[in-house]
Order: structure tokens, then C-alpha cells, then sequence
């Protein structure tokens, strides 16, 4: 009688053994996957140690994108070509940039070096202990005079010498010096060097990233799968609709907000408006941000004018209100006027949601994480209605087994 094949016996006699088994490690899925996530990581991190390198590069990418819907309405003339576009809007806001600088940087210097004069020669620390004496009580001077210490105090004044001190050894005091001396010297040209190189480079990337954007954009769609490129494309213009909607909206409303508290600060008498106005004007590049500017700015009004003459008992309150009115006027302008016509809703998102992914962000990368939190969280909504929730309600109602847009049927 015939024997059925013995097939376990052949598979050993032929030497043969499972599929996973000839696997190497990294050929399985899940180790792939963890390499490729520590590349990304390690990518990062090489560009973050590689940050005086870095740092150009992503700016200039970032103007260039930024700066990409303008080029393109150039080029649209039919005797402009894409280099002529960006080299004339390179010479046009280099030159306006030096016009500005011209204009405000001797008020901006004028106005902080007085303030910084005003500070270190001791009146900012005799102002305020004085406003400490006339108007905290005293059961909380102290606490407070603690904090006004602070303060530098008159540096002019120098105790005299006195009569039976040893004799200074004048050469370790004059290499101290010289040393010194040096550090700040050699620290000056560094940060100098380093200014010098970013105002170069920047522009230098630009030109080239610019040139090459349309490239750079077929380059990448190139590398999307045509499986999903439709719906890839979809959603990346919605993402890129909402960042650069934004990005370029408050970066010129931030700028607009910061001449419009400047001037009407100066109108108010608040010392050194102009530096105030602007500094603040870059916080609101952050909804709800410049905020700190109101009480900077009643409390830089009140030092000035608290010891003049005045014919009300309540000329504080006007100090109060002024600088309050004017920053009112101006969120009521942007709120209703500018965001409206510059920007509008770009990133679809309610107050809440905005105020809640500022302290978010703030509380987890400081002040760049406020300035990525809503471009981040406009994103992510965009993720969530259009990816997820659809593939939450399919699986509500049976049609999947999986509620992640990952997962396998």
C-alpha cells in the first residue's frame, strides 16, 4: 500500500524554513517605522545644532513663500520675467527698508537711549520709591521697596577713598581692564559679524529660493503618491490657505497696529511712544498679545507726570484711560477693519479655540510656540473635519471597523 508523502520530512530534507525568518530587522514594518521616526528626529536635531546655518535657510524659504503670490501677479506682465520680479522686489524693499531705518531708527535710538539713561542714573529708582511712598500703603512698602531695589541707583556716586588703603597694584588693574575691554570688543564684532552674515545670506537664499519656488513645488508634488495625490493636493492648499492667510496677515496688520499705538501714544504725552508703540506692535503679531502694552503704557504715562502740577484730584484717571482708549481704538480697527480686509477668518477658528491655542503654545515652546499655535491649530482642524470626523462617523454607523483613517477594514 502506498504511503502518503511525508511533507514535513521533505521540507527539512530540502532545507527550507518560514518566510519571517530570512527577515532581516530592519525589513520589518514596525522597525522600519521607528527608523524612520528617529530620522526625523535626528534630522531636527542636526538642524538645530547646525542652527547659525539653518536659521538663513528657513527664513529665506519662508519669505520666499510668503512673498510667492506677489511674485506670480508680477510675472503675469507680459515683458517681467521671473528673475526681473525678484530681483526688483529685492532692490524695492531693500531700499524701503533703508528709507524707514532712515526715518525712525534716530528717533528709536534717541528715545532708548534716554530711556536707558533714565534708568541707570538712578531717577527711574527715586521716581518710583517715591510713588511707592505716596501711594502703597505702608503695610506693603516694604515688599514692594524690596522689588524697587532692583533698580539701579545713582552710579555717579562714589563713596571717597579712604586715606589708609593699601596701594593698588596698578598693573593687575590695568590687564583686568584691557581684558575686559577686549571681551566686549571682540563680543561687539562677533555679534556684529554675525548681523552682517544673517543681512547677506537671507537675501542671497531668497533670490535663489524664489527663482526656484515653481520648481521646488513640482519637485514635491512629484514625490506624492498618485494613489492619493488628489486628495493630498486638497488638503494642502487648504493647510497653505490657512498658514499663509495668517502668516502674511499679521505680519502686515502687526505693523500697522504698532505705527497707529505709536503715534497715538505720543498724542497721549506716554515717553518713549515710539519704542513702546512699536515693541508692541510685534506682540500683536500674536492675537491678544499686545495687551501688555496698555499697562506699560499707563504706567510709563503715570511715572512721568505724577509730581507736576495738576488742577484735578483725579488726573490719574485720565492717565489710566488715555493710553487704554487709544489701544481700544486700535484692536476695534483691526478687529473690524483690518483682519476683515487683509486677512479675514483664514484659519476658520472661534476666540476661544484661538485664545486656548496661544496659552498652549505659549506654555509649551514660549514665544514660538504662540506664533506657531494657530497657523498649527488651523492645520489640525482642517485634519480633524476632513480625515477624521468622516471616518468617526462611518464607524458610528457600521460601515467600518476602524475609527482612525489608518486602519485596516
Amino acid at each position: 500500500m502506498t504511503q502518503p508523502p511525508d511533507h514535513s520530512s521533505g521540507d527539512e530534507a530540502s532545507g527550507s524554513i518560514p518566510d519571517y525568518a530570512r527577515l532581516h530587522v530592519w525589513q520589518i514594518q514596525g522597525v522600519r517605522d521607528v527608523l524612520l521616526f528617529a530620522a526625523i528626529v535626528g534630522v531636527f536635531w542636526i538642524g538645530y545644532m547646525l542652527r547659525a546655518v539653518t536659521v538663513p535657510l528657513l527664513v529665506a524659504l519662508l519669505l520666499a513663500y510668503l512673498f510667492e503670490p506677489l511674485i506670480k501677479k508680477l510675472c503675469q506682465h507680459p515683458r517681467i520675467s521671473r528673475l526681473h520680479a525678484v530681483s526688483g522686489l529685492l532692490i524695492v524693499a531693500g531700499g524701503s527698508f533703508l528709507l524707514v531705518l532712515a526715518i525712525v531708527l534716530p528717533l528709536l535710538i534717541g528715545q532708548t537711549i534716554q530711556g536707558i539713561r533714565y534708568t541707570t542714573d538712578g531717577s527711574l529708582h527715586a521716581k518710583v520709591s517715591q510713588l511707592t511712598t505716596d501711594f502703597v500703603p505702608e503695610t506693603y512698602q516694604d515688599e514692594v521697596m524690596s522689588i524697587v531695589d532692583y533698580l539701579p541707583t545713582d552710579i555717579t556716586e562714589k563713596s571717597e577713598p579712604v586715606a589708609d588703603t593699601k596701594p593698588i597694584d596698578l598693573p593687575v588693574d590695568v590687564w583686568a581692564g584691557i581684558t575686559i575691554l577686549m571681551e566686549k570688543v571682540f563680543g561687539f564684532l562677533g555679534a556684529l559679524v554675525q548681523v552682517s552674515l544673517l543681512a547677506f545670506l537671507i537675501p542671497f537664499y531668497f533670490f535663489f529660493f524664489s527663482l526656484w519656488f515653481d520648481d521646488v513645488l513640482q519637485f514635491a508634488r512629484s514625490m506624492i503618491p498618485d494613489r492619493n495625490k488628489t486628495r493630498t493636493l486638497d488638503l494642502l492648499g487648504k493647510m497653505d490657505k490657512v498658514i499663509a492667510g495668517f502668516v502674511r496677515g499679521r505680519i502686515v496688520i502687526s505693523l500697522i497696529m504698532g505705527l497707529m499705538l505709536a503715534v497715538g501714544w505720543m498724542i497721549c504725552g506716554v515717553p518713549s511712544a515710539i519704542t513702546l508703540g512699536l515693541v508692541v506692535g510685534v506682540f500683536c503679531a500674536v492675537p491678544y498679545l499686545g495687551v501688555i502694552g496698555v499697562p506699560l503704557a499707563v504706567g510709563f504715562l503715570f511715572v512721568s507726570v505724577h509730581d507736576q502740577p495738576h488742577t484735578s484730584d483725579l488726573w490719574w484717571v485720565w492717565v489710566i484711560v488715555w493710553p487704554t482708549v487709544v489701544f481700544a481704538i486700535v484692536q476695534l480697527v483691526e478687529g473690524y477693519v483690518l483682519t476683515p480686509m487683509i486677512s479675514g477668518k483664514a484659519t476658520g477658528l472661534d476666540p476661544v479655540t484661538i485664545l486656548v491655542a496661544v496659552l498652549a503654545g505659549g506654555s509649551v515652546m514660549g514665544m514660538y510656540g504662540m506664533l506657531l499655535a494657530i497657523p498649527l491649530a488651523g492645520c489640525g482642524k482642517i485634519l480633524f473635519t476632513d480625515v477624521l470626523l468622516p471616518r468617526i462617523r462611518a464607524w458610528t454607523e457600521g460601515k467600518v471597523s476602524d475609527p482612525l483613517p489608518i486602519g485596516r477594514d
